[in-house]
């Protein structure tokens, strides 16, 4: 038995037949017994399962079994006070219908030839009547079950067979780049696995891109070396050059205690200076 499918055609029986609202409980808990017990055809369940599952009382179980297997939903063989009851639960999908259509014809030919002792004219129509109802009752739900499992197996299809979204490919992007930016990036990619690393999406990548390309001022040479820079200090990203460190820990191009902009001279040009001063000195004295 499929679950979801009993359940469904249980509601669809229920609107052309009536059950009390307590037999439709026992209902659900009989068909949920069923189902845990992998669907056994026949399953032994104790009373006291039954009241935790419906929270009915002993006596309105029974009522409502009795109801349940008048309506042909449920078979129940009672072995004894000391002994569970065997239930059979009925498949809607299967047989159920049949064997209600069966019975309704067999009851109506019964109490026709009870009572008149031959069968009417009226009691074949209204028994053909019960018989097509019932018949159209049951092809109804069939031809549901039917279009619902070809829809969802054409559903299955189609998306199998649609076309699936194609993952985006770092390198085939980078080679799709114009040169040099092409091989700059292919070099910076190849670094990036090293350190197990990587774009994933073609926006992340363009980002990178554009970076170098701004770092650099469009300029493939200075992009090189700013790669290179990053390669050489195993930097995870792309960075402005550094200006090389002058001698001895002094900003190049400026020398200890000069200003900007103050002309510096050379150190031969000092020592005659100084040379100079002391002679003048001398003079004085």
């Amino acid at each position: 038995m499929n679950y979801l499918t009993e359940i469904r055609l249980f509601y669809e029986w229920l609107e052309t037949h009536h059950l009390a609202p307590s037999s439709i409980t026992l209902w659900h808990a009989l068909m949920y017994t069923a189902n845990r017990s992998g669907w056994a055809e026949q399953i032994a369940i104790p009373i006291s399962i039954l009241e935790s599952r419906t929270q009915m009382t002993r006596s309105t179980i029974y009522r409502s079994r009795e109801q349940l297997v008048d309506r042909g939903l449920i078979g129940v063989e009672v072995r004894g006070s000391s002994y569970s009851a065997v239930y059979k639960i009925f498949s809607l999908e299967g047989t159920l219908v049949s064997q209600y259509v069966s019975q309704n014809v067999s009851q109506n030919e019964t109490q026709s030839g009870t009572q008149n002792g031959i069968l009417t004219a009226a009691n074949d129509t209204s028994v053909s009547q019960n018989e097509t109802q019932n018949g159209n009752i049951y092809r109804v739900n069939r031809d549901s079950i039917i279009d619902n499992n070809s829809s969802s197996r054409s559903s299955k299809s189609k998306r199998e067979n649609s076309p699936k979204e194609k993952k985006f490919s770092i390198d085939e992007w980078a080679k799709a780049q114009e040169s040099p930016w092409r091989e700059l990036m292919l070099i910076w990619l190849d670094y990036k696995r090293t350190r197990k690393e990587s774009y994933r999406s073609e926006m992340g990548a363009k980002k990178c891109l554009t970076l170098l390309r701004n770092l650099s001022g469009g300029s493939a040479e200075l992009a090189q070396r700013i790669i290179d820079q990053s390669m050489a200090n195993n930097w995870a990203g792309l960075f402005a050059l550094k200006e090389s460190p002058p001698s001895r820990g002094q900003p190049p191009g400026r020398a200890h205690g000069q200003r900007v902009g103050q002309i510096i001279q050379s150190t031969d040009e000092d020592k005659r200076q100084r040379f100079i001063d002391r002679l003048k000195n001398a003079g004085k004295k």
